[in-house]
């Protein structure tokens, strides 16, 4: 009796797949699928060439984050706060420093890893931030200073609107002069221009007339001889 005919079917085994038709005498000894593990080879190298694809593709966007890094500026003035931004074309934001209602400091993960940070200035009857400082040295201090303008400026408001009567500068009063003199010379032509034409106007007696007007006495002469 050959090996074949003694293999014993196991205990318990399932009965065959509907797919499988056994001979008769023969009897399933052992049925099983391949194991999940082999899932774990396929899972990870799938999330590997994930890893290096989008390191790829992030990599593909540095020289894109470079040139808006490049073109990309912030100011602070006295005045105003300004960015400017754009890579292709030029796009300028700009705010009033008496219109900043609200500045916002926040600082990212990787923010916090290399010290840089970011400042959000809202104005009255914003819904959101007016203009932003993104990805900035030392934000903490840029905020100080745009506080600290603020706050000069607000005084230097209120100071004008209390010292509206005050004296009038030099420079003021030479030009406010120098008005009142050529309005002054101004009148002068006029008046003169008006003389000149009052004395154009007045009638003047010729020698001709004092010749040819015969005088009171000798119209009186004349009736006596007549007489």
């Amino acid at each position: 009796m050959s090996d074949a005919a003694t293999v014993k079917p196991d205990v318990g085994a399932d009965e065959p797949p509907e797919w499988l038709s056994l001979d008769p005498g023969e009897a399933v000894v052992w049925m099983g699928r391949p194991a999940f593990e082999t899932l774990y080879g396929t899972i990870l190298s799938g999330l590997l060439l994930t890893v290096v694809l989008i390191g790829f593709l992030i990599l593909l966007g540095v020289p894109f984050a470079y040139l808006r890094i490049q073109n990309t500026d912030y100011v602070v003035t006295t005045e105003s706060l300004y960015v400017k931004s754009g890579i292709f074309s030029t796009n300028i934001e700009t705010v009033d420093l008496d219109r900043i209602q609200n500045t916002e400091y926040n600082r990212s993960f990787w923010g916090k890893q290399f010290d840089y940070g970011s400042i959000s200035v809202s104005t009255a009857g914003s819904s959101g931030a007016e203009i932003s400082f993104d990805g900035i040295p030392d934000a903490p201090a840029v905020r100080d200073r745009i506080t600290e303008l603020q706050r000069r400026r607000s005084e230097r408001g209120e100071e004008d609107a209390s010292d509206g009567d005050a004296p009038a500068s030099a420079a003021q009063l030479t030009e406010l002069v120098e008005e009142v003199r050529a309005t002054r010379e101004a009148f002068e032509r006029i008046e003169r221009r008006l003389a000149d034409g009052e004395a154009s106007e007045t009638p003047r007696t010729t020698d001709d007339d004092a010749v040819s007007t015969p005088s009171s006495a000798d119209e009186a002469g004349d009736d006596r001889a007549d007489r």
